[in-house]
């Protein structure tokens, strides 16, 4: 047992060592040059000080200066270091300002302690988040995923659970993705709710617009009410046709505390239960999540000393859609909640990396 811990330690520092060498010579992963969009040598970028100035937080002595669009400054910073920074953006340094919004509610839920924009913070906000910080364009795995050890497919509401299989399904198709890797999903206990569109009639809808349903498929009857059963429905309902069922593999996470299963304690489970073999794995995400959930599995991996897994997160873009104001609006609130969890992470993760 000793001697496992001991081997698990050293194998993560090698691999941060490795990783600190490789920066310090300009040899910097796929992971580090998504991350650089936000945050550099501990201290955020130009595009984050935009978004903190378009939401009345400001850096003293900064060299951005501040835009027409920005709003009074509520709070000012001394300097751009990430500590600082997160401490801001989730509301810990002045309740008046919450990029992260109520921590337990969900996204899609009412929540007034998110900042209040106006149309031009608005825009101004979507623009810096899809185009500055990419988080909108889609993510294909590289030539290389060809030899990773497995697919980690990753839970969430019922579209966009059809949405990552649909995106699954076309990399089969292109071959950029074997089918004889196995297929983790990484799901957990979660109520469903018809506040986001998964009602008993949204579940069986084969015109869902999202993705075909098999001709093989046939209705059980039973209710589904869990995200777990639902993602076992989807998976029944649209899989590759030539995807065999025994190659999945469904990894449930309880909630313990939380309101719901994350994809933290997903990933937590699925350490515990398979054991997973030292590599290269990619997990199905979507955006504008993509980089978030690459955070939080490099954070968890580090925590257990399993530096020796690399996980490259892909997925679906944001398609441009006609939408009210009110919208775009909650778009701009979404894009701030992602990005001050993202920062969160890369503190923490920071923070493992001393």
């Amino acid at each position: 047992m000793k001697r496992n811990l001991f081997l698990s330690s050293f194998i993560a520092l090698a691999f941060l060592s490795l990783f600190f060498w490789k920066s310090q010579r300009g040899e910097i992963d796929s992971f580090s040059q998504k991350a650089s969009l936000f945050a550099e040598q501990g201290k955020v970028t130009d595009s984050i000080v935009k978004l903190m100035g378009l939401t009345g937080i400001r850096i003293e002595g900064d060299p951005i200066q501040a835009e027409t669009s920005w709003p009074a400054p509520l709070i000012y910073l001394k300097s751009r270091k990430l500590d600082d920074v997160v401490a801001a953006v989730q509301g810990k340094r002045d309740p008046r300002i919450s990029w992260l919004g109520n921590p337990k509610k969900e996204r899609w839920e009412d929540d007034n302690t998110k900042p209040a924009l106006s149309p031009a913070q608005t825009q101004d906000i979507i623009k810096i988040s899809l185009e500055s910080l990419r988080l909108a364009p889609r993510i294909d795995p590289e030539t290389s995923a060809h030899n990773s050890r497995g697919i980690l497919f990753l839970g969430a509401t019922l579209s966009r659970v059809r949405d990552r299989l649909a995106y699954l399904n076309d990399q089969y198709r292109l071959r950029k993705l074997a089918l004889t890797l196995p297929v983790y999903i990484l799901t957990g206990e979660r109520p469903l709710d018809e506040k986001v569109g998964e009602t008993a009639a949204s579940l069986t809808n084969s015109d869902n617009k999202i993705i075909p349903f098999r001709k093989d498929w046939v209705s059980s009857g039973k209710p589904v009410t869990d995200e777990g059963e639902m993602i076992k429905l989807v998976f029944s309902q649209s899989r590759h046709e030539d995807l065999e069922m025994s190659n999945v593999f469904y990894v449930y996470s309880p909630r313990g505390r939380e309101r719901r299963a994350t994809t933290e304690s997903t990933i937590i489970q699925w350490l515990k239960e398979f054991h997973p073999k030292a590599g290269r794995y990619v997990a199905i995400s979507n955006q504008p999540y993509i980089f978030y959930q690459e955070s939080v599995i490099r954070r968890v991996l580090l925590q257990a000393a399993r530096a020796d897994i690399q996980v490259d997160v892909i997925g679906s873009e944001i398609e441009p859609k006609d939408k009210s104001p009110d919208l775009d609006t909650e778009q701009a609130k979404n894009l701030l909640n992602n990005i001050s969890r993202i920062l969160y992470e890369l503190l923490e993760i920071k923070k493992i990396c001393k």
